[in-house]
């Protein structure tokens, strides 16, 4: 097992322990702004999405996977991508219709492209700059020409919580110097003041309020000339 997977498996253990949840008022506030923001940043690159092919790098227990059949993108053309066991086997009794590929995603070896490549609060877990850049390069390749990276996470750290560290808005346009047509959005409220606010959340929701950021990543259909 890399040092990686056994940093992934302790970090999620101790959030376990500890119980943190948060909220489930500011979730559904944050999630609700979340999926309209990725809705109108995905209608800017895309017409339609039946036909679309999507992957999810650390895909949890597949939360996110509602959404995006909601958008349309057919179940049988969703892959998703975990690590830990028993999200694995959340994934494979709750969506058996999507492609699951199990294990630590740097290990994968996948000749497929995909027209989405989404990953969401799962670089904010990895603390080696080198693992960062390789899993950045790894889902580059896994781009069809045209498609785009589709990013959420987090760019300002936690101070009670050393398992995280923020992927800032320069650090984010780095891990993909080829791309094209790029789109980064501030949006979430402070995890902090939004669970306090509760139904408040959208009166506060304000830019310098904001520790997340929405991004998408165009490959261009033509490679740059070396």
């Amino acid at each position: 097992m890399s040092n990686l997977e056994d940093q992934i498996k302790a970090q999620y253990n101790r959030r376990e322990v500890s119980g943190i949840t948060g909220s489930q008022t500011y979730w559904r506030f944050a999630d609700a702004e979340r999926e309209k923001k990725t809705r109108d940043v995905l209608l800017m690159y895309f017409q339609s999405f039946n036909k679309l092919t999507f992957m999810e790098v650390g895909a949890g227990q597949g939360g996110n996977i509602p959404f995006f059949n909601r958008l349309g993108i057919p179940l049988t053309q969703i892959t998703v991508n975990e690590l830990l066991p028993e999200r694995i086997t959340a994934l494979q009794t709750n969506f058996p219709q999507c492609h699951l590929l199990p294990g630590n995603a740097l290990n994968i070896e996948l000749t497929a492209q995909f027209d989405i490549v989404y990953q969401s609060t799962v670089f904010t877990s990895i603390l080696n700059p080198a693992d960062r850049v390789r899993l950045a390069n790894a889902m580059w390749n896994w781009v069809k020409p045209g498609g785009i990276i589709l990013w959420y996470d987090f760019a300002f750290n936690n101070p009670s919580n050393p398992d995280v560290r923020k992927v800032t808005r320069s650090e984010l346009i780095s891990l993909f110097p080829l791309a094209q047509n790029s789109i980064i959005e501030k949006l979430t409220l402070a995890p902090p003041i939004g669970r306090r606010v509760g139904r408040l959340y959208p009166y506060l929701n304000w830019p310098f309020l904001q520790t997340h950021l929405l991004g998408a990543f165009q490959k261009p259909l033509i490679p740059p000339v070396k």
